[in-house]
């Protein structure tokens, strides 16, 4: 009789024990501060691809220093974006001092990476430390996008024929999206690209020459002719194409010739001394390839792009001459093509 009482004791004792266990973890849990992501979702675009700051909020103030460890989805990490703190071991755990009601981290673009997409990633708070807690759902997940807003360019095929310099046009050499930028013109005013109908094309000519001009004349002309944004995105195999005519043969020295072609990713009209700007050296071989003793201008045949596929170009045309006389090349440009 003694050992059935005995051990109803002992049960009654340990159903009471877990009970108090339990209220303890259930009190504990209810004191611990709550975090949660301050907005569900967040949103930036390549106009701004500054850095941008995710904030969570803790409620009420964390008593003790602690951690919250967060996981990312949704595109590949040091590709596209990095974070700090920095990802490490699959999550980014971000501090968070006693007393603090929110903790941050950072979120930063690469724009490299990036390129033309639409990034979509999902933030979750898998973990948290002392003293904190999260809600099943609420505030543990943070939808973050980045909207692509870049210049995509014109498709292809893109053909220039000049228009405005044919019968039916209005005679202004820079037509519809191009851009002529004068960086030096010599006192003449001769130095920049005018419209050409002869040869039984439509197109464009710069020619330095003034017959006011004596040939020791020091006066230096540069000028370029820039095409509107090209989109080669979706492109493997792009190719240029353009007629060219160079009359008369004045390099400006042993190094410069008279004419160029260069090529940008980055110009977007207003960053002309920033933008990078590369020599088209199969585009130079070409205009250098017409004879400059005759007037026949001729297409320059397909000149491999591929190296710029997936990217966004503009197509900068150069004219160069040391004087307005003897120094000064012609140079005559019609039917580019990209395509």
């Amino acid at each position: 009789m003694m050992m059935k009482t005995t051990r109803k004791l002992l049960f009654t004792a340990s159903v009471a024990f877990l009970s108090l266990l339990m209220a303890c973890s259930d009190d504990d849990e209810a004191s611990n501060s709550v975090v949660s992501f301050s907005n569900a979702t967040l949103t930036i675009t390549t106009d701004d691809l500054s850095p941008a700051t995710v904030s969570m909020s803790i409620s009420p103030a964390a008593a003790s220093n602690s951690t919250i460890s967060v996981i990312v989805t949704g595109s590949t990490y040091g590709e596209t974006f990095t974070t700090d703190p920095a990802l490490a071991a699959g999550q980014i755990d971000i501090p968070v001092a006693q007393g603090a009601t929110n903790a941050q981290f950072t979120i930063i673009p690469n724009e490299e990476g990036i390129r033309f997409d639409d990034i979509n990633l999902e933030f979750e708070i898998i973990s948290v430390g002392a003293g904190l807690s999260t809600e099943e759902f609420d505030g543990r997940f943070l939808d973050f996008t980045i909207e692509n807003n870049k210049e995509q360019g014109t498709g292809l095929p893109y053909i220039e024929s000049f228009n405005n310099c044919g019968p039916d046009g209005n005679g202004e050499a820079v037509q519809d999206g191009w851009e002529q930028i004068v960086i030096e013109e010599n006192s003449f005013g001769t130095g920049s690209f005018n419209c050409y109908t002869g040869q039984g094309v439509v197109g464009l000519m710069a020619n330095a020459y003034s017959g006011d001009a004596e040939n020791e004349d020091p006066d230096y002309t540069e000028v370029w002719y820039i095409s509107p944004v090209i989109g080669l995105i979706d492109e493997v195999n792009p190719t240029l194409n353009f007629d060219v005519d160079r009359r008369f043969d004045a390099p400006i020295d042993d190094n410069t010739l008279a004419y160029g072609i260069q090529i940008s990713t980055d110009y977007d009209g207003t960053n002309f001394e920033t933008a990078n700007w590369e020599v088209f050296q199969a585009g130079v071989t070409a205009m250098t390839a017409n004879d400059p003793e005759a007037d026949d201008i001729a297409s320059t045949g397909d000149l491999d792009l591929s190296a710029y596929a997936g990217e966004t170009i503009s197509i900068a045309f150069i004219y160069r001459a040391r004087n307005a006389r003897f120094g000064a090349t012609a140079l005559r440009i019609a039917n580019v093509v990209v395509e």
